[in-house]
């Protein structure tokens, strides 16, 4: 058995990575516990986490007022990131948002304008007559509105999650890469056989919150099985794209919005554009459907779907080959993540509403707030970060 600790973070995402790091930098022991990235993940029998990835996309703008606030206070703190963990995190491309001005999906698009503006946001915005001239790269259905800015971009899940995990671990945190197979009060139980007691355990196990028999109460959330689509594109394609911002877009026809990243190189050494985002897929609801769902490269009609859209809105892309990922997102009944300390030996951090990864860093700040016994309440959101529980 390991030494007693303050706090055992289970979970090492994004979220939870974080979480450890604002703990650990306060003063507290903490054993930040979780597996590495599988290095097969067809034989890989999880957990899993959809932050294994090279890209997502970064913004303050967003359709929600809290969303924007957790996003720009994390944006705020990359430039600390990067020079203190010598990690490179963020891409700034710029970030868009785009949608009708009228009919299906023009609530959407009237949303982030406003947010935008009562928020003070720096952007442009831009309609039909002025996005041609300003983004030949795409192809909008008439009556788009956009709003644009310069702060936004891409980030790199795992490079981010690294520079958490790794300063949590320079403020003395101890990173346990093992599975947590039971929890039985203030006990844990680790996939070597070995146990580690904390003072307060912290669940940020993301979709696994909902599905795994750790938790005591099930949080209320529903876990999605997402196909994400690839498109490869050359070198010389690449730097014809090189101002090509990250773009929160509803294709003409839909009344959902679909995302889509500027070329990124992967650990292949290939650079891809990505797109996602769908209205409805299969539900996620036990540990054996998360495991099958990621061992496989997701639906490859929905992932077609996702490439005639990519081909209709950037119809000159010089595409050389497409493939379809598996992803999974988490949405919790509130829309709002859930952080919420449940008693005075558990806190719940989840619920990125497939939204989560750009703010973890101030999600995981707020989860480490939580579980130390603070109020947020002061932190200037409008939400109380409840959870619902089942």
């Amino acid at each position: 058995m390991s030494k007693p600790v303050d706090f055992a973070v289970i979970g090492r995402g994004m979220m939870g990575s974080a979480c450890a790091r604002y703990l650990a930098e306060n003063g507290a022991s903490v054993a930040l516990i979780g597996p590495d990235e599988p290095a097969d993940r067809i034989t890989h029998s999880g957990p899993f986490g959809s932050h294994h990835d090279q890209g997502r996309i970064t913004r303050r703008l967003a359709h929600d007022a809290d969303w924007a606030r957790f996003s720009s206070r994390s944006i705020d703190r990359y430039v600390d990131l990067e020079t203190r963990s010598g990690l490179e995190i963020f891409t700034a491309s710029g970030g868009m948002m785009a949608g009708p001005r009228a009919g299906p999906g023009s609530d959407f698009t009237q949303s982030f304008l406003r947010v935008a503006d009562a928020l003070d946001i720096p952007h442009e915005h831009h309609n039909d007559t002025t996005l041609p001239g300003r983004f030949p790269e795409f192809t909008f259905p008439p009556g788009t509105e956009a709003a644009w800015e310069a702060s936004g971009g891409t980030i790199n899940p795992r490079a981010l999650r690294d520079a958490e995990s790794l300063l949590a671990s320079k403020a003395s945190a101890e990173i346990i890469p093992q599975a947590v197979t039971a929890l039985r009060q203030n006990r844990l139980h680790l996939a070597d056989g070995t146990t580690l007691a904390a003072g307060h355990i912290v669940m940020a196990t993301g979709a696994y919150a909902h599905t795994d028999d750790l938790f005591p109460a099930r949080p209320e959330m529903r876990v999605y099985a997402r196909t994400v689509a690839f498109a490869e594109v050359d070198e010389t394609e690449a730097a014809r794209l090189a101002q090509m911002p990250s773009l929160i877009f509803i294709p003409e026809g839909l009344a959902y919005d679909l995302y889509l990243l500027p070329p990124i190189r992967y650990p292949d050494g290939k650079l891809y554009l990505k797109i996602g985002g769908e209205d409805e897929s299969p539900l996620l609801t036990n540990r054996s459907d998360i495991t099958t769902w990621f061992q496989g490269d997701g639906n490859a009609q929905v992932g077609e779907t996702l490439l005639t859209h990519l081909r209709t809105l950037m119809p000159d892309l010089a595409i050389q080959s497409t493939h379809t990922g598996s992803c999974a997102v988490s949405f919790t009944t509130t829309g709002y993540p859930y952080i919420d300390r449940l008693s005075d030996g558990l806190t719940l951090l989840t619920g990125g509403n497939g939204a989560g990864a750009k703010c973890c860093d101030e999600l995981g700040r707020l989860g480490a707030m939580v579980a130390r016994g603070e109020r947020i309440q002061a932190e200037g959101y409008e939400t109380d970060f409840r959870a619902v529980l089942a």
